[in-house]
């Protein structure tokens, strides 16, 4: 494609039209520019376009809308497609600012947090209603077993809210990878294999996810503070 286009000289309904143009050929295999699908996103958030906003919902709506009814989540998620969609545009738009824009350095970058955004919404929403197994797994790998007379099962069903039990593992991970493991692995019940898939770009490969995994277990054995919030022990 021809480099020497002036960008600035478009409307922003001429760049939505060509993004358009140029993600038809992506998907057709053939050579396309992104350059002005990612103008249209600096137009909406650098300079704060609400048309330029409006087009990119328009044309990224069936991408989104893909990702959300493939996600391992999304079956147990309890909404429908529409309603995630909406919520990773509205994740995007309250959290993307004209000076986070700028670590952006292309198009493939943009639309990587976009999917990012679209898994936020989705575990957010299967996390409110995480089934007490997930917290069940987790206490007895953290605490190392179950205290005589008493089962982990016991103390997690009996004595630990669900939404309490996750704040005190959430005030413990030190960043997003261990946040992708630990849900990928004990909310959504994935393998490390399907966590590698699950978050593309986030782990070198396999055996990071395993790696991180055993890190946070061994650290939250060996929190005493944590094990006695979880049995009720002084």
């Amino acid at each position: 494609m021809s480099q020497d286009i002036e960008l600035p000289a478009f409307t922003v309904a001429g760049i939505a039209h060509r993004c358009a143009r140029e993600t038809q050929r992506f998907f057709q295999r053939l050579g396309y520019d992104p350059r002005y699908c990612f103008e249209l996103f600096r137009r909406a958030v650098v300079e704060q376009s609400q048309q330029a906003w409006e087009l990119i919902y328009d044309q990224y709506r069936p991408l989104v809308s893909g990702w959300v009814q493939r996600h391992s989540a999304f079956p147990n998620a309890g909404e429908d497609v529409p309603y995630f969609v909406n919520r990773a545009f509205e994740k995007m738009w309250l959290a993307m600012s004209p000076a986070k824009f700028q670590r952006f350095p292309d198009l493939k970058s943009v639309l990587r947090y976009l999917q990012m955004c679209v898994h936020s919404v989705i575990t957010d929403r299967v996390r409110k209603a995480a089934v007490p197994l997930a917290d069940v797994e987790i206490e007895r790998q953290a605490s190392g077993g179950a205290p005589a007379g008493r089962t982990v099962e016991d103390h997690a069903l009996n004595r630990v809210h669900r939404r309490e039990f996750w704040q005190e593992v959430e005030g413990r991970l030190k960043d997003e990878k261990e946040r992708c493991v630990v849900y990928g692995a004990y909310v959504l019940a994935l393998k490390p294999r399907q966590i590698y898939d699950q978050f593309p770009g986030t782990f070198l490969d396999v055996r990071e996810i395993y790696r991180v995994k055993e890190n946070v277990l061994a650290r939250l054995r060996r929190d005493t503070e944590l094990h006695q919030s979880l049995t009720g022990d002084a």
